[in-house]
């Protein structure tokens, strides 16, 4: 799970890039296959014996898109990128435009990561409810569908 590259100011969220590179390179040496996200279940039970990885970006950082995802779309390597759709557009965070450049690829499976990106946990029932909703509606009207993916 990544979320900002190159980005120094978020030390606790950020990777350099060259320190990713290398996380890429450890896998491929691992042998382990990059996991497509729409083909996770087949792929997580069959073959039992062969080592697996699916990688997954929060939040939809404008740094992901300038930093990372140029590599990512060379190489082809599968991926879910997680999208809380109220900051999308603000500053420092993809356009819908972009994300949609990334939903184009086959790929690339883009994930629900809730409207607000708010802590919901001490949250009533209604105001949860409320806030993922808002967020499917989005992804409808944005990219013509909810994702079967979510992650909080």
């Amino acid at each position: 799970m990544y979320h900002r590259f190159n980005e120094n100011k978020y030390p606790s969220t950020n990777i350099q890039m060259d320190i990713f590179l290398k996380h890429i390179q450890l896998i491929k040496n691992l042998n382990y296959d990059f996991i497509h996200p729409k083909k996770f279940q087949k792929n997580f039970s069959v073959p039992k014996n062969k080592k697996k990885i699916l990688l997954t970006i929060d939040d939809a950082f404008k740094s992901f898109y300038d930093v990372a995802w140029p590599y990512l779309k060379k190489n082809k390597i599968p991926f879910i990128l997680f999208v809380s759709t109220e900051p999308i557009g603000n500053n420092g965070y993809m356009t819908w435009d972009q994300i949609k450049e990334l939903n184009k690829e086959n790929f690339v499976e883009i994930g629900n990561h809730s409207h607000s990106h708010e802590y919901l946990v001490d949250e009533s029932y209604e105001v949860i409810k409320d806030d993922i909703e808002k967020s499917i509606l989005i992804f409808k009207n944005e990219l013509g569908t909810n994702s079967k993916f979510f992650s909080y």
